[in-house]
């Protein structure tokens, strides 16, 4: 079994070290992880050689931000380079715009009517994801007679749901920020010799936006996250069938981040087979 789509505490919304989660991987009888922080590869050495000492095989990725039509999209990086000079610069550049954004974001919140303070927001990173906005939302008692925060309050994965309904691009309570256009990241993913593959498309998109994934797979898309705790069996289902039709990759991935996911455990995804990571070796360059 394997997943792949996990996230360390380089991530700005993860909790765990690379050794922790080769040890949760481990005690999971996962045969290999794909390393996968937001714009961050920082920790991936670390835990290649974790994942050596333990029988685990670590695959070097990257989950990239980026928006197309208007639409966030995440875009995981599979094999990439991780000591390419362009990758690390990359994600230098995301990073100190996330830290720029913070008092925009934090500022458009209160004027809709949220509580929030700041050292909440940055209480786990200097560069909070949007999630950690809505955490800190949720965790102010000064918002408990809020009826839009507690419409989610009781939902599953609650946090969440709320920061994707309100407040990551796009949304009626963001607050913009630089977000690099998709073709530009499936390009810096070839180029440093991965495989681009759309991180669970229902997250921000319906199945009827098809249309929308013809033209990724024009950009040089190769594949879907269409095994993710973000979807439902239906979402899966179509998503599937949208790669079949299209003879590109369907992966596989729980997105486990830690306590801001906490309903979400490493190895929580169906179709984990083994073969679908011989496939993306055989699409990544010199693989």
């Amino acid at each position: 079994m394997v997943d792949l789509h996990i996230h360390t505490a380089a991530s700005a919304d993860g909790e765990y070290s690379p050794k922790e989660i080769i040890q949760l991987a481990k005690a999971n009888q996962l045969q290999a992880i794909a390393i996968t922080d937001h714009d961050a590869v920082s920790n991936v050495e670390e835990a290649i050689y974790w994942g050596i000492h333990c029988g685990i095989e670590v695959i070097p990725g990257c989950e990239f931000s980026t928006i197309y039509k208007e639409k966030w999209l995440h875009v995981l990086g599979y094999f990439i380079d991780y000591n390419d000079p362009d990758i690390a610069h990359w994600c230098e550049t995301i990073k100190k715009g996330r830290m720029e954004n913070v008092d925009a974001q934090i500022a458009r919140l209160r004027e809709a009517g949220f509580y929030l303070d700041k050292e909440k927001v940055l209480e786990d990173s200097p560069q909070p994801m949007p999630i950690c906005y809505s955490r800190a939302i949720f965790l102010d008692d000064r918002n408990n007679h809020n009826p839009l925060v507690n419409q989610y309050r009781f939902q599953e994965n609650h946090m969440l749901r709320f920061c994707t309904d309100w407040i990551v691009t796009g949304r009626p309570y963001n607050a913009p920020q630089y977000i690099p256009v998709v073709q530009d990241v499936i390009r810096l993913i070839v180029q440093s010799g991965g495989v681009p593959i759309l991180a669970h498309p229902a997250a921000t998109l319906s199945i009827s936006d098809n249309s929308l994934l013809r033209d990724l797979l024009g950009f040089g898309l190769m594949g879907i996250e269409a095994f993710t705790t973000w979807h439902t069996k239906e979402q899966e289902d179509h998503y599937f069938q949208f790669c079949r039709k299209n003879e590109i990759v369907a992966t596989c991935g729980s997105d486990f981040h830690g306590k801001n996911k906490p309903n979400i455990r490493i190895g929580q995804v169906r179709n984990n087979r083994y073969e679908v990571v011989e496939l993306l070796k055989g699409l990544s360059r010199g693989k």
